[in-house]
């Protein structure tokens, strides 16, 4: 059996590259071990360059809002204090000036769908990836078992892609180096049922060492995201579901009906962090896309947005490799070379988020709210946060002299200026 491309893993970089690459006329097969859909019900932030993939691929039109919430602006607030700033994703460009919150599962399911009904590609359900096909001392395909089956079998390919996530086996197999790291924190996950006032608004609140994140869902709900440190969650939970509950409803009084619903744990996922560094991306007939390759912190908004902008370009590249006949790794390095300055910029921007969102300390807390302050003064570098959460911006948003004009250092006399389009690349 061959095919021209096999992506392993249908997370939402590798149904994206099989969908794109499938309206192409690429014969792709990808390959998922879960035996179906996914089912968990999850909060996501599509942000407007998701949008913008999202539409050249026809499924935005499809989103109703049954599947998704349109949110305008996010507060960022001082727990037990006072709004701080305010993101209004009104300042970017129309369409997509706006970002969207969804149950990830349902768009997936839509991504899926699309990608089943494509003549070019199959998706393979219960399919587990063993190992690597080797043909003249370069990857030729893939080792697949299939549930039910005994045996695997030998799958023939052009490139074999790996968007297994995180922990990538396929990375693995292909002895890319990578730095793995996990974060100290990760975050409770909820959904429950939305109080009165958020529509089309989130909040986002931050204390000392304690994040709460409020986001509208679809069907009148909330996604509550609170930060717990990833290797004590089950102290944290031994405390008490009250005393959680009791929390929440103290930084937000709001909260305090709708956190009625939430009688077990078991209502409460868990979602870690963790940050992927390789050296590589591409081998001679492979390749890897979204976190496989580059896994970041949450706090960029980012992650799977990543992967899709990867997914897109990479389809755009193996387009090119199709018509000259070039397969190479020095072909595919373009994909590479593409997308990289934005994702190294993202995760060093997740990690500055981090060491001041999560902070404890005084000091880098008292630094944080007066840069939050500053901003929600600053037309120009609120513009410029936001340019890079929506996804639009290569380069920092922030210089150090920004960053000491936010804080109050140094005055700024382009403060009620929105830098042109043309600079952050829209």
């Amino acid at each position: 059996m061959t095919f021209e491309v096999v992506v392993v893993g249908a997370g939402g970089g590798g149904a994206i590259l099989g969908l794109a690459l499938a309206q192409r006329g690429v014969s792709v097969l990808v390959l998922e071990r879960q035996p179906g859909p996914p089912a968990a019900l999850r909060g996501e932030t599509i942000q407007p360059n998701g949008q913008r993939i999202l539409d050249q691929l026809g499924i935005l039109p499809a989103l109703t809002p049954e599947t998704v919430q349109a949110v305008q602006r996010f507060h960022f607030v001082g727990i037990g204090g006072e709004r701080l700033c305010t993101m209004d994703y009104g300042m970017l460009p129309a369409p997509h000036n706006r970002a969207l919150v969804a149950l990830s599962s349902a768009v997936h399911h839509l991504i899926l769908d699309r990608l089943s009904e494509q003549k070019n590609a199959q998706l393979w359900y219960g399919a587990e990836f063993q190992g690597l096909v080797q043909r003249d001392g370069k990857v030729g395909g893939v080792v697949v078992r299939r549930a039910g089956e005994d045996k695997s079998i030998e799958i023939e390919a052009r490139l074999v892609v790996g968007a297994d996530g995180a922990g990538s086996l396929v990375r693995r197999v292909l002895g890319i180096n990578a730095d793995v790291h996990h974060y100290r924190h990760g975050y409770l996950i909820m959904l429950l049922p939305r109080p009165e006032g958020m529509q089309g608004e989130a909040r986002y609140y931050v204390g000392r060492g304690e994040l709460l994140g409020l986001f509208p869902a679809p069907g009148d709900r909330v996604v509550a995201l609170y930060m717990v440190e990833a290797d004590a969650v089950g102290a944290f939970k031994a405390r008490g579901l009250d005393v959680f509950k009791t929390r929440l409803g103290e930084i937000d009084a709001a909260m305090a009906k709708p956190l009625e619903s939430l009688t077990a744990w078991e209502q409460a996922g868990f979602l870690p962090c963790t940050r992927v560094r390789t050296d590589r991306w591409v081998v001679e007939g492979a390749v890897l896309i979204g976190d496989a390759a580059h896994a970041m912190n949450p706090h960029a908004s980012q992650g799977r947005m990543q992967a899709m902008a990867d997914a897109m370009v990479l389809a755009e590249v193996i387009g090119r490799c199709r018509e000259t006949g070039d397969w190479s790794a020095a072909a595919l390095s373009a994909y590479e070379r593409a997308r990289r300055p934005q994702v190294e910029m993202l995760q060093r921007l997740a990690d500055e988020q981090v060491l001041f969102w999560n902070a404890a300390d005084p000091v880098r807390c008292f630094l944080r709210d007066r840069v939050f302050r500053g901003m929600d003064r600053n037309t120009r570098l609120r513009y410029q946060a936001l340019t890079a959460t929506a996804g639009f911006r290569t380069t920092p948003p922030l210089t150090w002299l920004d960053k000491l004009m936010a804080a109050g250092f140094l005055p700024d006399p382009r403060a009620d200026e929105i830098p042109s389009v043309g600079s952050i690349g829209l």
